[in-house]
């Protein structure tokens, strides 16, 4: 397995993880996310690629692309860990899962957050997606908060 920068020439097998999140997305929260757009989610992967602010980390098996990171760096002057990375995304296909390549895929990003003297990640994660939850737990991260939403008619 290989870690390294998403380059242009890997966004459309990218696309193919990013329909499978929002796929997956889609079925346990009963249709919370349109279904995936090709042409904007490639402005989307274009526009993190050129952001100096975002890193978008890939993970290729064999020549696949199989799993896919998303972070970006940002300031909060009006808390005490000023300078943070939110997690945007994080996908593996479905054929590459429960190979450590999540774990590898944070575990880079972690060691990016070093470099940079960044002491905080945050990221969401939605309460229906437990699998996600239990990887996040094991990677020691602990809920901050809970957003609650209400649907008007």
């Amino acid at each position: 397995m290989i870690i390294r920068k998403l380059q242009k020439g890997d966004f459309f097998q990218v696309l193919e993880i990013c329909r499978d999140m929002r796929e997956h997305h889609r079925a346990f929260l009963g249709g919370y996310f349109k279904k995936l757009d090709d042409d904007i989610e490639l402005s989307l992967l274009e526009s993190s690629a050129e952001n100096q602010n975002m890193l978008s980390l890939v993970a290729e098996v064999d020549g696949k692309i199989a799993g896919l990171l998303q972070a970006e760096f940002r300031s909060r002057p009006y808390l005490e860990f000023e300078n943070f990375c939110h997690i945007c995304a994080l996908g593996v296909l479905p054929a590459f899962r429960r190979r450590g390549i999540a774990k590898a895929l944070m575990a880079e990003i972690l060691g990016e957050c070093k470099k940079r003297g960044i002491s905080e990640l945050d990221l969401g994660v939605f309460n229906k997606n437990t699998g996600a939850y239990r990887l996040y737990e094991s990677l020691g991260f602990q809920p901050l908060e809970q957003r609650m939403r209400l649907t008007l008619e």
